[in-house]
Order: C-alpha cells, then sequence, then structure tokens
C-alpha cells in the first residue's frame, strides 16, 4: 500500500498555480523517497497512475491557459463521473465572455500497446530500443531488438493511435464546456517539426465532437498544441 496520499487534491477546489505546485511536490516526494524512480516507472499503485496520467496532465493544462486575465481553479475528481475535475475561471477574460466561468476537464492517454513492457525493461534491463521492437519470449524475458523508422512512419502509426482515441471518446456524451486533455506518450523522440507534423496529421483526421477544446499534451518534450472540432 502506497505511504503517498491523493487526498489534498480529491474534491477539494484549489487555485491553478497552487494545485501545480502540490502535484510537482508530490511527485518529487516520490522520487526522492525509497525505489522513487522505479515506483514513477513501474506506477504499483494508483498514486503513482494518477499522478502522472491526470494530475500531471491538469497541470500542465492549467499552466498553458493560466495567465493574467484568466484565473483559474480546479477540483480534481476520483469517482466515476463523466468528467475528470471542475473548473471555474474568473478575471476579465472570463467578464468579457472569452472563457466560460464554470467547465470540466476530461483525460485521456496515447500510448503505444508496447509502453508497459518497455517500462517493464528499463527497469530490469536499464536501457531499451524502439517499441516497436520489444517482445515477450514464453518465458516471460522481455527482449528489445533495435528497429529502424523512415520517412516519418513512427509520425504515422502514432497519429493512428491519436485518432482512435479521439474517436472513441467522441462517441461518449459529456457535459457543456468540457475540455479534453489528451497526454501523449510519443512511440520515440520527436524533435518540434516533427511534432507539429504529428499534430497536422491528427487535426486533418480529428472526428467531429463535442468537446470545447482538444488540449495535446506530451510531457517528455513539453510539447503542447491546442485544437478544435472540425466545423
Amino acid at each position: 500500500m502506497s505511504e503517498f496520499s491523493l487526498s489534498a487534491f480529491d474534491g477539494v477546489t484549489i487555485d491553478g498555480l497552487e494545485f501545480c505546485g502540490k502535484v510537482y511536490e508530490l511527485f518529487e516526494a516520490i522520487r526522492q523517497g525509497p525505489d522513487g524512480t522505479s515506483r514513477l516507472r513501474l506506477r504499483p499503485s494508483k498514486v503513482e497512475k494518477r499522478l502522472l496520467e491526470e494530475l500531471m496532465p491538469i497541470a500542465a493544462y492549467i499552466q498553458y491557459s493560466y495567465r493574467a486575465g484568466r484565473y483559474i481553479s480546479v477540483r480534481w475528481l476520483q469517482g466515476s463521473q463523466p468528467f475528470d475535475a471542475e473548473v471555474t475561471q474568473h478575471g476579465s477574460y472570463i467578464d468579457q465572455g472569452y472563457f466560460p466561468r464554470s467547465s470540466y476537464l476530461e483525460l485521456t492517454c496515447v500510448v503505444h500497446p508496447k509502453e508497459h513492457m518497455q517500462r517493464e525493461h528499463l527497469e530490469k534491463k536499464g536501457g531499451t530500443f524502439g517499441l516497436d521492437g520489444i517482445h515477450r519470449l514464453p518465458s516471460g524475458e522481455l527482449i528489445s531488438e533495435p528497429v529502424v523508422y523512415s520517412n516519418g512512419n513512427f509520425i504515422d502509426s502514432f497519429a493512428e493511435l491519436v485518432v482512435r482515441e479521439l474517436t472513441k471518446k467522441s462517441a461518449k456524451s459529456y457535459p457543456e464546456n468540457t475540455s479534453l486533455i489528451v497526454e501523449c506518450i510519443l512511440n520515440t523522440l520527436y524533435d518540434p517539426s516533427e511534432w507539429r507534423d504529428l499534430m497536422d496529421k491528427v487535426q486533418s483526421r480529428m472526428p467531429k465532437n463535442g468537446f470545447r477544446e482538444v488540449f495535446f499534451h506530451d510531457s517528455t518534450h513539453n510539447y503542447a498544441c491546442l485544437a478544435y472540432s472540425p466545423k
């Protein structure tokens, strides 16, 4: 059982910048604690899982959006409600109607289907090649072999995963003024032009949806992109 807790966040309305500080404090407390790196890599409890897959993406969204005249508070919830967090905003941008006073956040992560195997291999052997080169032997041992990509095919394959997840989310019902946060666990290292290429490919195929906005984020490079439903 984890000695760390999510109680400081669950159901508590917190100013956005304070929320970010608390999230990073929890991250550092785990990282610097016993087996911290392993815990963040393997996510043995819901604390590590929700920290990395929900709280930190929300913090990225807040830091992207929070500014003078747009002050954001957030209330994250662990329950089974049709959203992951409630947002309240105030300031001149809200007074002038640019952003809603009350809204919601829904989160999702897009990952390569072998990403969990890569984390396991990294933990056990200290290094790994590309995701497509990982496989498990009948004995249970993980093997990682070099993979060659060409002509941006790694971008095409990840764009397909993102569009598939967007399509799934778009088929569900959410409250009005819900923003979707898409945390992208990229399938390899991307330079800025490759990230832009990925976002172009995703937006050209984005399904029509009821989200107020879609916020894409990658924590490895801290890339971000805001997009809207096609007409």
